[in-house]
């Protein structure tokens, strides 16, 4: 089982080599805690006072947004939530995925473009989604699913799979949060053929496999720790205290096969994938 990494010492071409082309799973420690210009933990009430009068979108466990709320509200909401059953509000916050997008975080990734930076392992050229061959700069630079994450305590995401065939980077600013990883192969342990299994509130009866697998991430990532998720991999995250993340997906040409048979296979339809295949600046 993976439950920790380092990033010393690790470069690019090695990042490549050993992780992204062998779709392997990677946490790394403390790779950008002293390299930020606003080091992190990033304070929420420093956060809300320089973007509470943006609409945020506040979503369920997994990917269906509930309503919005001015971004304010919702650090008010994490500071009065009452502790019990009612729903963990999380916001994800993404720039613009699509044409028609009425809440986007672009405006605010700007702002905060001279605050942050992304692990210096990430390649940096030679990406085909987006198709950005050189100054491939996630901070400046628009990418799939690329978002701020805030929640509260008991916040998570449920078990799924990245869509577009694509690899993930998330990057912890603020709290702890557990992060736990399947591989590809483990679907028959894990879905049901029309749903994936609950791991935090799970159905023995409809998966009566799955306690028989391990992950093989099992990682509580700290401020200054990142994660890589490739594709494929089933992962789930919960928040151990109030948490905030960056969080973005890609696709590099090491992988550019499997991106194109996900395309062959009618991927090519989705419209994060026609908005990301036109040239920026005919977005």
């Amino acid at each position: 089982m993976i439950d920790h990494g380092s990033a010393s010492g690790i470069d690019q071409s090695e990042f490549i080599d050993t992780y992204l082309s062998r779709n392997r799973p990677f946490v790394a420690r403390n790779c950008f805690l002293r390299s930020w210009s606003m080091a992190p933990p990033w304070q929420l009430d420093l956060l809300a006072q320089r973007f509470g009068h943006h609409r945020v979108p506040v979503f369920d466990t997994l990917f269906e947004m509930q309503r919005t709320v001015d971004f304010s509200e919702f650090v008010a909401m994490m500071e009065k939530r009452a502790r019990g059953d009612e729903p963990v509000p999380y916001m994800r916050w993404y720039v613009r995925q699509r044409r028609f997008q009425m809440i986007c975080a672009d405006k605010a990734f700007e702002e905060l473009a001279g605050d942050w930076s992304a692990p210096s392992w990430l390649p940096s050229t030679d990406y085909v989604f987006p198709a950005i061959r050189q100054d491939a700069d996630p901070v400046r630079k628009s990418f799939p699913a690329k978002g701020l994450f805030i929640c509260d305590a008991g916040g998570r995401t449920r078990l799924h799979v990245d869509p577009w065939a694509s690899d993930a980077v998330l990057c912890q600013v603020t709290g702890e949060k557990r992060f736990v990883m399947y591989p590809p192969e483990a679907a028959e342990f894990l879905s049901d053929g029309d749903t994936l299994i609950d791991v935090e509130n799970p159905d023995d009866v409809r998966f009566p496999r799955w306690r028989s697998i391990e992950p093989v991430v099992d990682a509580t990532l700290s401020p200054g720790d990142a994660i890589f998720i490739p594709a494929g991999w089933y992962h789930t995250a919960v928040a151990l205290t109030p948490s905030v993340s960056i969080t973005w997906n890609f696709v590099h040409e090491t992988n550019a096969d499997r991106f194109a048979e996900y395309l062959r296979s009618g991927g090519d339809a989705d419209p994060t994938v026609k908005y990301f295949g036109q040239p920026a600046k005919q977005r």
